[in-house]
Formats: structure tokens, C-alpha cells, sequence
């Protein structure tokens, strides 16, 4: 069956959202098996020798392990506990990495072939400690957490899929960071079938979730509110809600940014994390106003906000395979009615903002939660979970903060960050310039799977600290 071209809008939005994924830019499980991370960049960034220095690799591993394989709680029982392996994926996007640079899909293919290979003891590619150099050989361990970011979350889905059709003998774990694959958000779902030849880029659906038990191949999706790659809104026909996810790549995609993730829901042997967005993107340059920029930006959120929302459906569970939906517009009276009432949330916000006091809120309004006023809980719920949310304890940097309940209930506005602060890393090991976006993949992930939102939940938090029961087979896209 060929590859599905698709209508000429939905063809050009999909170009669109594949050139945005091509620029570069700067939770304790059940099992407790995996002895050794493996870990792929963004494109641009193969974690190989010459092509990344080492200075590079290392930062991107530290950023990584601290902050998302570490709180986990799946890398655990080696020696020292968590090896930790740069996996070479090849991480290139012609036209953008280079005249010379091979395509999407081809790059993607060759990821997917040399992690597939680590995986099941073969020669591999791998760049290990002290990342000073790259070599060929095979990995011993029998159990594995994969961290995928961006291009390479695209080729650790296509590996899923392929270990659900040809089982490891050991133990797989994954944890992602800005999925472009993400069944609900991932811009390769919500454009899912596309194929665009000139650039030879494959959107090719969603992660599976259906790993058999009892041994799944569990896993953790993290994704930053309003970024492209993992948060593409629903309807790419609102203008306003594009507008704000372009905007959302910039401040949203870099690896260095930071937050404390809330759980957004559980789809059989997915965990799903959000890690809210304070300020919207659209507002963000805002803030580099002096004096009066971080309190306009604070007070004109939550109106803009209900609008932006407008574009999306967070009532879904982002485990739920969902493509767009170009006719998607929420009740207008009840937009209408949150927008009339998040008018005075706003100078609440404002107040509370000039104050430094978030219990200020003279005009007596709730601080809004991460969807707006009016806007539903961060967690939808949980359909066909295989356990407890992964990972079923905080990490260890939510002792002394505030419960998730608490933050997704009632956020009070945070001061704005200057944008400086927000574009560039906090830390001063992650490297500027680190890629952000994903390759496509070269075939589909899965027979899709529908399900209804379930209840609402609380989330937890990441560490910062230095240093379905059938088995799927994969799928070309539908023509």
C-alpha cells in the first residue's frame, strides 16, 4: 500500500510542522532491573566523536540522567547502579543539517538499526565514559532504560514496536522527553499518514503502548505544555494556537528547560508527564520589558490562555492515539464565559504578581491550572493501566516541595522569567545549541486503540541534582 500524500492544506501544514522539527536549538518502577541508560540525542547531535565533542556528550548525559533517568527509578541495580552509554543515531534532516546530510526516514532507519543492535547484544555504535571516543562493539547487559529526545524519541517508538514484534531476551525500559511520536500531541500522530517526498519524511503515528505482560516494556512520556514536538495542537487550523506552539519551540523544546512535572495520565504500559508552562510562549518576549513587561505578561495570560486552549482537547488522555481535527472548537458559550472570567483573574494574577503575595486576590478568583480558567485537571485519567503510575514514588527533590494536587489546583502566577534565563540552560553542564528536533520515522508504530478520558490525579517531581495485551506489529502509513 503507498504512502498517503494526503490534501494539499493538510500536506503544507505537515511540511510546516516537519520543518519545525528539524532545527537544531540550544519515577521507581515496579521491575527496578535496568543496570545501563542508553541515550540518543536531537538532530544534529549523533553523541558520537568527532561530530559531538565530548564536553557535549557529557552534559547532554548528565542533563538527561538528572533529569529524567534518575527520578524514574528505572536505571537501577548495576554497578554502579546506572552505566551510562551514548547510543550513535546518525540525527540528520536534509536540507537542514547539511546539503550533504542524508534524509529523515534514512536517518531515523539507521538509528533505529544500531539501537536495535545494543539492545540484543550485537556490535553497535556507542560513545561511553569518559566520551572521549566512539566504537564498535557489543553490549553485555541484559537489561536497558532508553532515553529518546526528539528525533531520536522517533526512533525509540519505531524500536518499541519492533521489540513488541520480536521480544528482547532481557528487560526494556523507555523514558521520553519531547515524543514527536506521543499518541495524544505528538506532531507525527496528528499529521499521521502524511508522507512528504522531497523531504522524505514519514508521519507515522503513535508510540505503542501494549507491550505484553508481565513483563512490559514500561514507560515514561514527558512532554513541556506548548511544545511543538509533544503538545501540537489539535486543530492546526487555529491560528492562535499555531502561533503559540511556534512560539512554544523556543521556549519550550531546548533540552535545558526545567519544571516540576504533573501526571497527566496512565495508558496500559504508559506513564504520562506535563510539565506545565507558567507563562504562554506568545507572552513570553514580553517579559523582557523592563518593570511593567513580567506584569503584563502575568496579567494578560490568563485571558489569552482560554483562547489558546481553544486548540486543544486536554479532556483526551494523551496515551489515546489522536490525529487533528480540523473542525475541533469547543461549546463558544463556555469559551466565552471562562474568557469573560479570566478578565479579572488577570489583575488578580497582576496583584498578586506586584505584591509578591499569591493570596492576594482582591476580586476574589482562583489562580487558574495549567489549561486556564475553566480548564479541566491536568490528570485524564487512567485507561488500562498495568500498575500504579510509574514511577510510584516522588523523586527525591518533591520532599520538600508542595504536593502535585496542589500545584495543578491552584498555581499562583509566577514571576515571568527573563528570556535569557529561559531560552539557555539553568545548569551550566548543558551544552548551548543542543538539538531539538526529531527525526521521522520510517514506517508507522501500531494498530491505533481508542479510550475514553477516565478521572483526574496528582503528578510529581523531578530531580535537578548535578553531576494492550496483543503484541502490534509495525506498520507502514495508510494510503
Amino acid at each position: 500500500m503507498g504512502k498517503m500524500r494526503g490534501t494539499p492544506v493538510v500536506t503544507l501544514l505537515a511540511a510546516v510542522a516537519a520543518l519545525i522539527l528539524a532545527v537544531p536549538t540550544t519515577v521507581r518502577s515496579a521491575l527496578n532491573l535496568t543496570a545501563t541508560a542508553l541515550y540518543m540525542g536531537g538532530t544534529d547531535h549523533p553523541l558520537s566523536i568527532p561530530e559531538d565533542t565530548t564536553t557535549f556528550i557529557d552534559g547532554y548525559v548528565t542533563w538527561a540522567y538528572d533529569n529524567y533517568v534518575a527520578p524514574s527509578g528505572l536505571c537501577t541495580g548495576g554497578d554502579p547502579g546506572c552505566a551510562q552509554v551514548a547510543v550513535r543515531t546518525p540525527a540528520q534532516f536534509w536540507p537542514v543539517t547539511g546539503l550533504d546530510a542524508i534524509r529523515f526516514d534514512d536517518s531515523v532507519a539507521q538509528g533505529v538499526a544500531n539501537l536495535d543492535a545494543c539492545l540484543r547484544g550485537l556490535t553497535c555504535t556507542v560513545t561511553d565514559p569518559p566520551f572521549t571516543s566512539t566504537v564498535s562493539r557489543p553490549l553485555v547487559d541484559t537489561s536497558y532504560t532508553v532515553f529518546g529526545y526528539s528525533q531520536s524519541g522517533t526512533v525509540a517508538s519505531i524500536e518499541k514496536s519492533d521489540l513488541i514484534a520480536h521480544p528482547p531476551t532481557g528487560t526494556v525500559s523507555f523514558v521520553f522527553e519531547s515524543n514527536p511520536n506521543r499518541p495524544n500531541g505528538g506532531v507525527l500522530e496528528r499529521f499521521v499518514g502524511v508522507y512528504i517526498p522531497i523531504l522524505d519524511v514519514t508521519f507515522n503515528g503513535a508510540t505503542v503502548t501494549n507491550s505484553p505482560q508481565p513483563t512490559p516494556l514500561t514507560t515514561i512520556d514527558v512532554v513541556h505544555q506548548y511544545d511543538p514536538v509533544g503538545d501540537f495542537p489539535l486543530n492546526p487550523l487555529n491560528p492562535l494556537a499555531d502561533l503559540n506552539s511556534l512560539m512554544g519551540f523556543f521556549y519550550e523544546h531546548p533540552e535545558g528547560s526545567l519544571g516540576t512535572p504533573q501526571l497527566q495520565g496512565q495508558f496500559q504500559d504508559s506513564t504520562y508527564y506535563l510539565i506545565a508552562t507558567d507563562t504562554l510562549p506568545l507572552l513570553r518576549p514580553l517579559t523582557i520589558v523592563p518593570y511593567l513587561g513580567g506584569l503584563l505578561a502575568t496579567m494578560l495570560d490568563p485571558p489569552l490562555r482560554v483562547l489558546v486552549e481553544t486548540g486543544y482537547d486536554r479532556t483526551i488522555n494523551p496515551g489515546a492515539p489522536t490525529p487533528a481535527k480540523y473542525l475541533y472548537f469547543p461549546n463558544p458559550i463556555t469559551t466565552a464565559v471562562n474568557f469573560l472570567a479570566a478578565i479579572p483573574t488577570g489583575w488578580d494574577n497582576g496583584i498578586a504578581y506586584i505584591t509578591g503575595d499569591p493570596a492576594n486576590r482582591p476580586f476574589h478568583t482562583t489562580a487558574p491550572g495549567p489549561y486556564g480558567v475553566g480548564g479541566p485537571p491536568v490528570n485524564a485519567g487512567a485507561v488500562d493501566p498495568y500498575g500504579p503510575p510509574t514511577p510510584v514514588v516522588q523523586a527525591p527533590a518533591a520532599a520538600n516541595a508542595s504536593t502535585a494536587s496542589a500545584v495543578s489546583a491552584s498555581r499562583s502566577p509566577a514571576r515571568p522569567r527573563p528570556a535569557a534565563e529561559i531560552e539557555s540552560p539553568t545548569e551550566t553542564f548543558v551544552p548551548q545549541g543542543i538539538s531539538s528536533h526529531q527525526g521521522i520515522p520510517t514506517r508507522a508504530l501500531g494498530t491505533r486503540t481508542t479510550a475514553a478520558p477516565a478521572a483526574a490525579g496528582i503528578g510529581s517531581e523531578r530531580t535537578q541534582r548535578p553531576n494492550r495485551d496483543r503484541a502490534q506489529t509495525p506498520r507502514r502509513a495508510a494510503g
